[in-house]
């Protein structure tokens, strides 16, 4: 990759390799393996490997003349077993987890009006909702999918709103009035994917019974690493009540969460989030998370990050009185992220789940698991410290990592 760049610098010129001008072609390889072993309780014991590998690029419209235009793609491929099968949990114990397939998950294009100060910026295509919208940076160490967003939001509607592993089509306007708020709308297909074929490399099917989820959120940014934000989310559409399938009920809800770094604490963060939904439209009604995490735990590990975090699912009562569910499933999660060199990270995990919530009757769940993460990219190496994809353009002011010591 390293010449590739320097060929590409040769060819283009210097002013579209300086340190600010964004190149016109950015591109990435991510590869994430998961070993887990479900040591005790849940469904069942036993390993499960997983794998995830990502290829991202974004073409960058400033340096061909094209002032505010991006283009981006994304496609995965997902490999192995099912670990949420072995515990029974609701909440994901990982992330990455899903169903064997390659998938075209991005695909936008975007045009934004403004600079860094204030500006306005248009995005439409398949869309990340998870990239704009109830997102933590600081709680990005973690494995559990609740703390990349909420069990409330993630568990919406008929197969949940446009996030990993399936997207759907949207638009998506972003207005930065100032350096201290961000406010974002957009409009998705209802159904995420296409249910019929949940093998389809493109997964989309936009069929006027599917309705629309409508989401919109604002930022407030304390300071260059603390925020504070909040949304709303609502589907047009409708699903079967709980308990009693013949009526039928809209899911909407909202979320807020405050992050940053902890005063008078040097290199440590915190962030806490809490989420209300609809209980007769889904089995979550309501979501509280919050973690701590240290940056450059030990002297002459700078990159490392340790932390601890907890999350909970609230099960509605109707969903309790009609499956004979716990009253919440609660994830308790430590995490430990070595960077090993600038394209390879290592991430030792553990996590206790607390009455596993996808039947009735499951026990607690040990799990331990070992994360690695292997990186590359063009013309700049992608991170492997960091779980966003690099070659996404920000669209407002993005704190660096919260509580970081400076260099």
């Amino acid at each position: 990759m390293a010449v590739l760049g320097a060929a590409f610098c040769a060819v283009a010129g210097a002013q579209a390799c300086a340190e600010d001008t964004p190149p016109p072609v950015s591109l990435s390889v991510r590869d994430t393996i998961d070993l887990w072993d479900n040591a005790a309780g849940g469904v069942r014991p036993g390993v499960v490997v997983l794998n995830k590998l990502q290829l991202s690029g974004t073409v960058q419209g400033d340096p061909l003349g094209l002032p505010g235009l991006s283009v981006h793609g994304q496609v995965f491929r997902t490999d192995g077993a099912s670990l949420s099968r072995r515990v029974g949990d609701i909440q994901t114990v990982d992330s990455i987890e899903a169903e064997p397939v390659t998938r075209l998950f991005e695909a936008w294009i975007e045009q934004k009006f403004g600079d860094d100060r204030r500006s306005i910026a248009l995005r439409a295509g398949l869309i990340d909702l998870n990239a704009d919208f109830d997102s933590i940076q600081a709680a990005s160490l973690f494995v559990n999918s609740s703390h990349g967003i909420g069990a409330d939001l993630s568990r919406s509607g008929v197969s949940g709103p446009s996030i990993y592993p399936v997207s759907a089509t949207g638009a998506r306007l972003s207005f930065l009035p100032s350096k201290t708020w961000t406010f974002r709308l957009a409009v998705f297909d209802g159904v995420a994917g296409e249910p019929d074929r949940p093998k389809a490399f493109v997964a989309e099917r936009l069929a006027p019974a599917d309705g629309a989820l409508l989401i919109g959120q604002a930022d407030y940014h304390l300071s260059d690493s603390a925020k504070i934000e909040a949304g709303l989310w609502h589907y047009t559409g409708t699903v079967p009540s709980l308990p009693a399938p013949g009526r039928a009920v809209h899911d909407q809800g909202g979320y807020a969460s405050i992050e940053g770094p902890i005063p008078a604490a040097k290199g440590w963060s915190a962030w806490g989030r809490i989420g209300v939904a609809a209980g007769k439209a889904q089995v979550i009604d309501r979501y509280i998370g919050f973690g701590v995490v240290r940056t450059a735990p030990f002297k002459g590990r700078k990159d490392d990050r340790i932390g601890i975090a907890i999350a909970e699912a609230h099960i509605g009562a109707p969903a309790r009185e009609s499956m004979g569910l716990p009253h919440a499933e609660t994830s308790i999660e430590a995490s430990y992220q070595l960077k090993l060199g600038t394209s390879f990270a290592a991430q030792p995990d553990v996590q206790y789940i607390v009455h596993p919530a996808a039947m009735s009757g499951t026990r607690d769940a040990l799990v331990f698991g070992l994360r690695l993460v292997f990186t590359a990219g063009f013309p700049k190496q992608a991170p492997a410290t960091e779980s966003a994809d690099p070659t996404v353009p920000p669209d407002g002011p993005q704190p660096p990592d919260a509580g970081a010591p400076p260099s």
